[in-house]
């Protein structure tokens, strides 16, 4: 299994059309769960990045004062990977002996894993009683490092996992709305004429304007500012819970 380039960001900008939602939104809500939740209450406390990538959470982190170390299936540019593993796998010694840590920091990462009761064990076996496991997943979002795209769980499987492998919710959002999924889905597809027909190409000229419109007035946020759009759909997980 490889990863992706922009799977291994060092920063959380986008980088195509369909990230420009996705992301700054991820960003922001990562640092409101940093900042509320997760400031340690005492030095030297531990935080594993799991599926690290890039690390762009890992100065943040540190300056909350946590010791970082940084687990992913493979090593990153920058050598800064501590252990090659993956998280529904077999743990392997190394990490064992290392002893358990006082948060988990799991971001974009759970669509990728297949076996998510071994994952959930295996975070349980790393933390503390009282131990801290923060995740953020997509809900919506393209198919992306295939074929290793599994899931776009609901907030009602991650509560199912968590109550499962002895863990309570602290604190879970369904994060964007409805223009947000549009924005994206607009970026992440597009239009070709079913013939060369001149009626059919010129139908297909016109999509293509109207999408790249819309996509646009989207991403500038214009529409957002004076109307809301409501309905069942939203972005990403964000999802923060606690070992027993």
């Amino acid at each position: 299994m490889t990863r992706s380039e922009s799977a291994r960001r060092s920063n959380y900008h986008a980088y195509a059309p369909p990230e420009e939602f996705i992301v700054p939104l991820l960003k922001t809500h990562i640092e409101e769960v940093l900042s509320k939740y997760l400031k340690p209450l005492e030095s030297n406390k531990r935080v594993l990045d799991v599926g690290c990538g890039g690390q762009p959470f890992r100065k943040a982190l540190e300056e909350l004062g946590y010791k970082y170390m940084g687990i992913d299936i493979s090593q990153n540019s920058n050598g800064t990977v501590d252990i090659i593993c993956e998280i529904d796998k077999a743990l392997p010694d190394e990490i064992i002996e290392l002893g358990s840590f006082d948060l988990i920091f799991c971001t974009e990462v759970m669509e990728h894993v297949a076996d998510w009761n071994m994952a959930f064990s295996n975070f349980s076996k790393l933390l503390n009683s009282g131990g801290k496991l923060f995740i953020t997943c997509p809900h919506f979002y393209q198919l992306h490092e295939a074929p290793y795209d599994f899931w776009r769980p609901t907030p009602f499987a991650l509560q199912y996992f968590t109550e499962k492998h002895n863990f309570r919710v602290l604190h879970q959002e369904n994060a964007g709305d409805a223009w947000d999924v549009l924005g994206t889905l607009l970026a992440s597809v597009y239009s070709l004429p079913v013939s060369q027909r001149f009626r059919d190409r010129l139908l297909n000229r016109f999509v293509k304007l109207i999408k790249e419109i819309l996509f646009n007035i989207l991403r500038d946020r214009k529409l957002q500012n004076s109307v809301q759009l409501k309905g069942l759909v939203y972005m990403s997980n964000i999802f923060l819970c606690q070992k027993n």
